[in-house]
């Protein structure tokens, strides 16, 4: 007896399970807190070089004789219509005034318009100090990395529950003392944690909601769960918008973990991985509790786990190395996995360097975020995954590219063109990124399905540490090409991803691969006598994707 037909016993997604789900989908929220307040946190606002020998220069005009002291000391950039940023005016000690030999500036004054504080702003990362703030968004990046190595194997072994309660406390404990240093190397090993832990808890957290849905409801609620960031990611900017100080931002957007410590108690371990571990007498409990709640009978064979089936260890995920096909297959997986996180953080992360208000934009990129979820859910199967996985890595890639044209050739009057553009590529990344998930997923043999998301997973992630290089290459170089730059690097990547998910075959409506051989014959030619599957299957033995049925006339 397989686990899954003690799902479909129980009831597939019934009233317990909807219970653990949505509790395992609360910890999306805290997690987006923490990547994604970057945006506020590293915030640059406006700012120019200090008046050298003045201690109390501000941004803001003090009067006619500050207004005057400013143009003589700190050159004025008609191009950009603004004062240096990193420049000024060298005095000249004989003549006592300033002379028109400029130097590299080391103190500066910022606007108190938007930001009463940012880190950026106290660590002066500007000018020649930029790329420390692009390392601080790496070493986030890098948390998630870590996170799915480490904890994601550590939850293999001592259990779900155990990580989110780790991984609770880590983010807690890490995301509370960002908010109290004042030096640079604390902050960035503080957010790589921070992230760390969010990763652990995220991830063990998700499985033991997944593990409990039966196989007809895993697609969707592969992609509800993403509703859940979302409701993440407007909170923060809610919050945000209040809280225009970085370090309350950082204590407030920490206090949810502690709310979420209650998870010991609310949240019960998986019995999947509870039978993996023979731990067989636990498990039977929590199927007891589950059947009492969805108000379901078990049979004795089902309550007492008499004759459940391990999964076994079967091939190896490297084992799809082996085979030509099947290689290149791995390699567009793991190139769309890496482009649409390299796309998709990095556009988030590229709100603060677009023009316009700061929070209405990264409101806007919610809400097409939002757009591209319902729309995977309504032509995921109709449609096809191969289908919708090149069309939303064109639309990204596309969109990106084409903002050259208003940057370059427009006006200022079109600037919002820009902005518009760099949603659409959001869209287009969000859904790929929901799509790429369960594509991956059906492509995998049974026997390593588990491996190769893990896999792919930590091939993402390099595209989140590359993403905020790339964002910030802008503050690098001058000129419209600051914006151009970084969006046509993401343009071109998501064309050839796009392009290159063409190479593979079609899911929808096929059997699952169980095995390395299964996988090297999926997507040939059928046979005559071959037949795909058209609706829901009688069969419950976890072989053959559940959300389909023999056709009648096979």
């Amino acid at each position: 007896m397989k686990f899954d037909e003690i799902i479909q016993e129980l009831g597939e997604f019934g009233r317990y399970q909807k219970r653990m789900y949505f509790l395992a989908c609360l910890v999306t929220i805290p997690t987006a807190f923490h990547i994604l307040m970057s945006v506020f946190v590293l915030a640059v606002p406006d700012h120019r070089c200090a008046i050298p020998e003045l201690d109390n220069d501000t941004y803001a005009s003090q009067g006619p004789w500050h207004a005057d002291l400013i143009n003589q000391s700190i050159p004025w950039l008609s191009q950009k219509n603004m004062y240096s940023q990193c420049e000024v005016f060298v005095k000249d000690v004989t003549q006592r005034d300033w002379s028109n030999m400029t130097r590299k500036c080391d103190k500066w004054v910022y606007s108190k318009e938007i930001f009463t504080s940012t880190f950026v702003t106290e660590m002066n990362m500007v000018c020649h100090h930029v790329t420390y703030k692009t390392y601080v968004s790496m070493a986030v990046m890098g948390g998630l990395m870590a996170g799915s190595f480490i904890l994601g194997t550590l939850s293999d072994v001592l259990g779900r529950k155990k990580v989110v309660l780790l991984g609770t406390i880590g983010q807690l404990a890490s995301g509370l003392a960002v908010a109290f240093v004042h030096s640079y190397i604390p902050f960035v090993v503080l957010k790589f944690c921070a992230t760390f832990f969010g990763c652990g808890m995220y991830l063990a957290s998700y499985v033991i909601g997944m593990e409990l849905v039966g196989p007809t409801k895993r697609r969707h609620a592969g992609i509800i769960s993403s509703f859940f960031w979302l409701i993440g990611h407007f909170l923060l900017t809610g919050i945000a918008y209040v809280l225009r100080n970085w370090r309350h931002l950082q204590i407030v957007l920490s206090v949810p973990n502690f709310l979420m410590i209650s998870y010991f108690l609310l949240l019960h371990e998986s019995p999947r991985w509870l039978v993996s571990r023979q731990r067989l007498k636990e498990a039977s409990e929590i199927i007891k509790v589950a059947a009492k709640t969805n108000n379901v009978v078990l049979s004795d064979k089902v309550a007492h786990l008499e004759e459940i089936e391990l999964d076994g260890a079967g091939e190896k995920v490297w084992h799809m190395m082996t085979n030509l096909v099947l290689l290149i297959r791995c390699l567009v997986i793991f190139v769309n996995w890496l482009v649409a996180c390299l796309v998709y953080y990095g556009l988030s992360l590229n709100v603060g360097n677009l023009s316009g208000d700061l929070y209405l934009n990264f409101f806007l990129s919610g809400v097409v975020e939002l757009l591209s979820y319902f729309l995977c859910l309504i032509f995921l199967d109709k449609a096809g995954r191969k289908l919708l996985q090149c069309l939303f890595m064109l639309t990204a890639g596309i969109a990106c590219v084409c903002t050259l044209f208003p940057v370059l050739y427009g006006t200022k009057d079109i600037s919002w063109m820009t902005m518009a553009l760099s949603l659409v590529g959001k869209f287009g990344a969000s859904a790929a990124f929901a799509v790429i998930y369960i594509y991956t997923a059906e492509l995998f043999p049974t026997v390593m399905r588990n491996s190769g998301l893990g896999i792919s997973s930590v091939v993402a992630r390099v595209g989140g540490i590359l993403a905020p290089y790339i964002a910030d290459i802008g503050h690098v170089i001058s000129g419209d090409m600051a914006v151009v730059l970084p969006l046509l690097i993401f343009g071109g990547a998501s064309i050839f991803a796009g392009l290159l998910a063409l190479l593979l075959p079609e899911t929808a409506n096929k059997m699952f691969p169980d095995t390395v051989e299964d996988a090297k014959n999926f997507g040939r030619k059928k046979s005559k006598n071959s037949f795909d599957l058209q609706g829901m299957t009688s069969q419950q033995n976890g072989k053959w994707n559940l959300s389909f049925t023999v056709d009648s006339e096979n």
